[in-house]
Order: C-alpha cells, then sequence, then structure tokens
C-alpha cells in the first residue's frame, strides 16, 4: 500500500478544495468561474454572522479572489437560478442539478417519517395552519415568514416559533416550498414546482442512491480522509455511512492509501480513484500549494472532523458563542493558509460605516515566525481583503503577535 507524506497529504486536500494555486488578479471571475468551484466543493455553507461579508461569499473569495458577490445571489435567486437552499454539512447552497439527491430526506419528512416532525404533525391545528401557508403561497406567491400572523397557538420547545414560521420550516424541510430570495438575510419562501425544473422534481432515486451518492462525491472534495471523515462532510451519522463507504471501496471507487500525519503516525487514508493520479504528481514534486488567502470558519476544508489537527497541526474554533473570558483567539477568527500551512489566525470586524477594517487580534502559530516573504504574501492578501469589502483603511488591535502587527502595518 503506498505511504505519503504530511505535506503530500495537505497539498492533496488543498488541491480538492480548490485553494492550492493563487489567485491571478487579471482574471475577472463570472458565473461559470463560481459555479465550477461549488460543484468541487458540492456546497458552500450559508452563516448569519456578519462581522464582514457571510461566510458563503468568503469561502469563495478565499478561492477565486475578488469577485462580484451578486453574482452568488443571482446563481441562488435569479430568474437563471443554478443552486438552491437545502441541508448539506449544515444550510448550505448548493448545485440545482444536486436537486434530486436531496428529494429523498425530503419525502422522509414529509411521509411523516423523521423524528424532526413526526410529533409536530400529532396536532391538528398545526395542520391547519399549514393548509392555510400553502394556499397563501400559492395565491399570494412567496412570502417571509414575517408576512404572516400570529394566530395564538401554543408555542412548544421549537424555538418558539409562531405556527406559520414552523409550518414553513416543515415545508422547507419536506422539499415543497423553496427559498426563492432573501431579503436583508430573511429567507422568501416559494412554492417549489414554480422554481425547480419539473425533471428534477419527478426523480425517483431512492435513499440508497443519494447517500452513496452524496459519500462519493465527499470523498472527492475532501481529497484524502479517514473512512469516518466521508461521512463528516455532508454531516452524516458515521454509522450510517459505514456500509456506503465499504461499498465504495468494494466496487473500487474508493481506495486505501497510508499518511503520515503531525506527530509522525502512520494511518489510513481514503481517496477517490479519480485523484489518485493528482496525489501521485505532488508525492513525486511536480506541484506545491502556494496560495495564501484567509478562510472563513465554516470552510469546507474544516468540515472532516480533527482532519485540521492530524495533517496541519492546527485546532479551528469558532469562540463566537464563548464568554468573552473564555476567549483565546476572538470572536469571528478567519484562519490564515500560507503555501499549504495553515499558519495564524486574525479577529475581524469590518466598520462599514467608517470603511475600516478593524483586526482585533492577528495570533501565529507556534513555531511560525513573522518573515519577510510571510509578511508579504499576507499583506497582499489584506489588500485583496480590504478591496473586497470596499473597505478604505485598516487598523490593527493589541492583541496577538505584535511583531507581525506592526510589520504588516508598515507593508499595507
Amino acid at each position: 500500500m503506498p505511504q505519503y507524506s504530511t505535506q503530500s497529504v495537505r497539498a492533496m486536500i488543498l488541491q480538492s478544495q480548490c485553494l492550492s494555486d493563487p489567485t491571478n488578479e487579471a482574471d475577472k471571475p463570472d458565473r461559470n468561474s463560481i459555479l465550477g468551484i461549488i460543484d468541487r466543493l458540492r456546497a458552500l455553507q450559508i452563516d448569519t454572522l456578519q462581522m464582514i461579508r457571510r461566510s458563503q461569499y468568503i469561502a469563495l473569495w478565499s478561492r477565486l479572489g475578488n469577485y462580484q458577490p451578486e453574482l452568488l445571489d443571482d446563481l441562488c435567486y435569479g430568474d437563471d437560478r443554478r443552486l438552491f437552499e437545502y441541508w448539506y454539512h449544515a444550510a448550505c447552497m448548493i448545485p440545482i442539478k444536486e436537486f434530486p439527491y436531496r428529494l429523498p430526506t425530503m419525502l422522509m419528512h414529509r411521509k411523516k417519517e423523521s423524528r424532526r416532525w413526526r410529533s409536530w404533525h400529532s396536532d391538528e391545528k398545526n395542520i391547519e395552519v399549514l393548509q392555510e401557508v400553502k394556499d397563501r403561497l400559492s395565491y399570494q406567491g412567496p412570502q417571509k415568514a414575517s408576512n404572516f400572523d400570529d394566530n395564538g397557538g401554543h408555542r412548544g420547545s421549537w424555538w418558539d416559533w409562531k405556527p406559520a414560521k414552523r409550518a414553513l420550516e416543515y415545508l422547507y424541510d419536506s422539499g415543497q416550498v423553496v427559498i426563492t430570495n432573501r431579503l436583508k438575510f430573511q429567507r422568501v419562501y416559494g412554492i417549489t414546482e414554480n422554481y425547480i425544473p419539473k425533471e428534477l422534481i419527478k426523480s425517483t432515486i431512492t435513499m440508497d442512491q443519494a447517500i452513496s451518492h452524496d459519500l462519493e462525491l465527499s470523498l472527492l472534495a475532501t481529497g484524502l480522509c479517514t473512512p469516518q471523515q466521508v461521512a463528516d462532510y455532508t454531516h452524516m451519522k458515521r454509522g450510517v455511512a459505514r456500509p456506503y463507504v465499504k461499498n465504495l471501496m468494494e466496487r473500487g471507487l474508493a481506495h486505501k492509501v497510508r499518511a503520515v500525519n503531525v506527530k509522525g503516525e502512520t494511518i489510513d487514508l481514503l481517496i477517490h480513484r479519480n485523484n489518485i493520479e493528482t496525489l501521485e504528481q505532488i508525492a513525486a514534486g511536480e506541484f506545491k500549494p502556494s496560495r495564501t488567502t484567509f478562510l472563513t470558519p465554516f470552510d469546507s476544508l474544516f468540515w472532516a472532523k480533527g482532519r485540521d489537527k492530524e495533517f496541519f497541526d492546527f485546532a479551528q474554533v469558532l469562540e463566537c458563542y464563548k464568554p468573552v473570558e473564555s476567549r483565546v483567539w476572538g470572536y469571528f477568527c478567519l484562519p490564515v493558509l500560507h503555501n499549504g500551512q495553515l499558519v495564524g489566525r486574525f479577529d475581524p470586524k469590518l466598520d462599514r460605516k467608517s470603511g475600516i477594517l478593524q483586526i482585533h487580534s492577528f495570533h501565529l502559530e507556534s513555531g511560525i515566525k513573522p518573515s519577510e516573504r510571510l509578511v508579504n504574501d499576507i499583506a497582499i492578501a489584506m489588500r485583496n481583503f480590504l478591496k473586497f469589502h470596499d473597505a478604505s483603511k485598516i487598523s490593527f488591535g493589541l492583541l496577538g503577535n505584535n511583531e507581525l502587527m506592526k510589520k504588516l502595518e508598515r507593508a499595507m
């Protein structure tokens, strides 16, 4: 069985995640560029936090450089939509061609086979509200949850949502409505048949086929991972995925290789057969990762649980939900990728009124020094980051590596 170094594993992962080669500032990413990235990643995670631009926009910037965020919105909510919102690793933007592979999950909710909705269906009041919501969407067109009046129904443990919003969430989970737009980030719901091509809605793909499909494409997107981590990418339970991953191996789609992690231990990893040639080229030294960029905390690079520690010696953590006194790095830290290595993280906040990007803290990982090359490469990425946010200035706080921040201030 072939064995590969930590550096080769990192390079393979980054190549599969479209994070290997530097961006070309002369390039002007278009709709096809965006779709190409999302096809390879399988999905973009959506998040509500907006200390800077929201996560889905940052994930694309990390790979494409500066682009027009409106292009992504148009792809998901425009007349010629190529993406739709649904659950994948979390709430995500997904290529619309993948709709048939979400249908089995949608139908499971519709048939009341999921624990998430089974008890909700037992209340006749909920069924009445459900029908009212469906009728209104049919006759009046797309609606926000806030367009519905609270009919005074009892509130339960479901986040204290009003009945109409709960009904909308059920319709969304069960595929009867889709998110047609976002207004100030609020979801706008519409009847599925009005927005998704009929041939995709009529698909007869089974749950077994959908799971096998998802896991195969997850393996392609992860590059290299343990058999258990294949499931993590789609947020699937590892026990559910286990027989399907075994089947991928039996069919010759998934191959085992040996790799050395950052501790010097040799472990077994899986790779999709279509990625083997690329891994061999990497091991032969034909190309190395050379991009410097910043990543959202929700980046798909981190969807395989534990792989950041195992092969990048980096513990990705989001601390915004921790009490201030418990935070080590900052509220919303962005990992810094430099030439195949995760070298640090910084905590940004955009002051939209003044156009100032505030860097509250900037930390380098243990053993990383602010060399001239590192500082220059981060400064270039930071200038592009400023431009992407329409920011005119940057200010540095006092937390973290002061030597790095002083050098960055001079380089900016």
